[in-house]
Parts: C-alpha cells; structure tokens; sequence
C-alpha cells in the first residue's frame, strides 16, 4: 500500500466518487487507484475535514490553486513573478476579502521552503550592459514560442484590429537644444522654464491596423486638481494619478479597464485581443489578470531588453512623437512669451502633437517592421541586436530569460 501522500488528488477523488456511487467496495477501490484504504474511508465518513497539517491555511485549496495558475500562466507569457509581486497580490486580495489571520496589515511573509512540486524560486540572470545583447536566436526562439503558445489557446494571429502593443513616459519640458554663442565664450546658459525635472506619464496603445487609443495621462498628486482635470478635454482620454506620477499597479489596472477596454468595445474589436508589453514594465497583478481574463485581453511580455528591435511604439511611433513635442514646447514658448509649460498647459498642447504626428501608415509600418503583424520572425532587422551570444538554456523561461522562474505559493499563507 502507498506510503503517506504517495497519491494523487485526482487518483482520491477517483476512488472515492466510485465507492460513492456503489461502483466498488473500499479496498477494490483503493486497489484500483492506488490510494490507502483507510484515508479513503476517513475522507468519505468526514468529508469536512481538511488535507492539510497544522493549522488551517488563511487561503481556500481554490484560492491557492487559483494563484498557482496565475504564477504559471504569466511566466508563460513572459512574465515571471518575483517574491513581493506575489505578496502584494495576496494582500490586495486579503485586504479586499476581509478574513482573520495573523499577518500584519494583512501581507503574509513567505518562507524559504515551499512545498509545491509545481512550482520553484529561481534566482534571476543579472543583466549587465554587456549581457543584454540580444541574439537572433533568441529573438526567434521567443516568436517560436509565442506561436506555440498562442495555438495552444486557439488564438490566431490573422486580424491587425486585434493585435495592440503600449509604451509610456514624458517629460514636460524637453532636453536643451544646442544654441548659438559667440565664439570662444566658454559658459552658455538656456534659461529653462516650467518644471525641465518634472515628468508626467501618458500611456499610449496602438494596434496593427493603425488605430491610436485614447492615452491616459498620469499626474503626480494625491488627489488631481479640478484645473487640471479640466484642461483634458477629450471624454476619451483617461486621467490617472500616482504619488509620483509614474505608471504603478493600480493605473495600469484602470487604464485597462477605463479605457483601453471601452475603446475596443466602441470601435467593434472582436476578441480576445492581443496586448503586447515591455516585461520590464509590466504592472500584471493578480487581480489585473482577473480582469484581462474576464474582457478577453491577452497580454504577452516581448523579448527582455530588446523593444529597440520587437516594439512597435519604440520602434516606429515615438520618434516621431518626441520631435514633435519638442518642436511643439519651442513653438509654444515662441507664441507665449513669459508663460510657463506645466501641468495645466500640458495636456491641450500633447493632444495636438498626437494628433498631428501620428500616422496610421506609420503604426502599420512598426508592427511589420517588428514581426509582430504580419507575425512573421524574418521581418526583424537583425543588425540591431548588439551580439550573437549563444542561448542559455538553463535560465531560460518559456519562452523567456531572465528574471525570477516561479515562486511556489503552494499551502505557504498560514
């Protein structure tokens, strides 16, 4: 007879819906699939009881298997959790599934030893500037593995409607430009004006067919000023805010529900949409997944460190953007001497440089160029990758290196 635990959940719950149903008798049972006698009449004769040693774990056997699936799910897309993104998804949702336990404000340590045989920490590859040149061998083997994956979920890549790739990131007031001086002078000033420091975060999602998505613009403060909320006067665009006016967990998760969701709901998109992130930046929590899963978003990391190669944003929309904005500051500063380029003035001037600067033939262009639509790993311009190191297999993640593998969260919230 098998030794304690040398079953399955499966082979059990086997056994125990045919002794159940009168199919056989206990020991026939237990014969048959392999499990002990005695456990199979205790679990029948005590159905509440539960599996586990010790004390009752804080999260339900579903609950768990639930995160297990997420972990699993996103490292095979490209997004490998490290310790503290599984964390903080346990405490949001403990936080908003009130329960007792014994966690301080409800974020549960995590132990050095885990007991899912599913699941393992990994330390991740350190990638230096030298390390992070990115192969064509690599860069194939990730559009392999992505079209192994997508077949797998019955996802065919033949509508550019459905296929979306997002970038971030701005800076009120642009680098000084160069100037004219009198020769010999050896200190040259530009006087800047407004906030040069202060960045603010616009979100911008383009798909393959060439529709821009309404952006989201991120303000750094605790709650946004009514003067400011004001001065973005398209309905569509969102408006979003952090401490520090960068992309966190909680803006992304509204961006995608606020806006780019509604945004293919009123353009008629079919779904399930692909969504195609930098992993670096990726905000994908645990209830983010929830949600992409419910409006049938499915997100993919691209191939770390090389958005200078796979990223359409990168590769085809930004440049254009970043020169039209700093053409659009030297124009506005011309046109208003004396005035400042700051948070209430940023919005109306962004909105004419995005509607001025990006180009439908453009955005179809970066995702050819990329591979990304056509999905075709022989559209990429392989003279940008910076080296032809050789694949390690060991650190490899389904279909990505680098960063942590899993983190088994398996029975560990007690």
């Amino acid at each position: 007879m098998p030794k304690k635990n040398e079953y399955d959940a499966e082979s059990m719950e086997a056994a125990i819906n045919d002794v159940k149903n009168k199919n056989m008798s206990y020991r026939n049972a237990a014969n048959k699939y392999g499990v002990p006698k005695s456990t199979l009449e205790f679990k029948i004769k005590n159905p509440g009881h539960k599996d586990t040693c010790g004390p009752n774990p804080i999260l339900s056997a579903r609950e768990e298997s639930d995160l297990v699936r997420w972990i699993e799910e996103l490292a095979t897309k490209g997004f490998p959790r490290k310790r503290d993104d599984i964390l903080n998804s346990v405490h949001k949702f403990l936080t908003e599934n009130l329960r007792p336990n014994p966690f301080k404000s409800n974020r549960p340590g995590f132990p050095k030893k885990t007991s899912n045989p599913a699941l393992v920490q990994r330390t991740s590859e350190a990638v230096s500037e030298a390390s992070a040149c990115v192969s064509e061998a690599d860069i194939r083997k990730w559009f392999k593995d992505i079209n192994s994956y997508l077949i797998s979920k019955n996802i065919v890549i033949d509508d550019p409607s459905r296929i979306y790739n997002d970038e971030s990131g701005f800076q009120i007031c642009p680098k000084t430009v160069k100037v004219f001086a009198r020769k010999g002078a050896k200190n040259v000033y530009s006087v800047e004006k407004g906030s040069s420091k202060e960045s603010i975060t616009v979100m911008f999602s383009f798909s393959a067919l060439g529709l821009t998505c309404p952006p989201m613009i991120i303000y750094g403060y605790k709650r946004i000023p009514e003067k400011i909320s004001q001065t973005v006067k398209d309905p569509d665009w969102g408006i979003g805010r952090s401490d520090n006016g960068w992309m966190t967990a909680e803006t992304f998760y509204d961006y995608v529900k606020n806006v780019f969701y509604p945004f293919l709901v009123k353009n008629n998109i079919h779904f399930p949409v692909l969504l195609f992130l930098d992993g670096h930046k990726s905000h994908l929590t645990y209830e983010l997944s929830i949600l992409c899963n419910e409006l049938k978003i499915e997100v993919i990391a691209l191939y770390p460190n090389a958005t200078r190669i796979l990223q359409p944003c990168d590769v085809a929309v930004f440049r254009p953007i970043e020169m039209g904005w700093k053409k659009a500051v030297r124009e506005f500063y011309e046109q208003n001497p004396g005035e400042v380029l700051n948070k209430i003035t940023f919005a109306p001037l962004l909105e004419k440089v995005v509607a001025k600067h990006i180009k439908k033939e453009t955005l179809i262009n970066g995702f050819r160029a990329c591979g990304l639509f056509p999905f075709n790993p022989d559209a990429v311009d392989y003279t940008k990758c910076l080296g032809n190191k050789k694949e390690h297999p060991e650190v490899i993640i389904k279909p990505f290196l680098f960063t942590y593998k899993l983190i088994a969260p398996y029975h560990i919230f007690r």
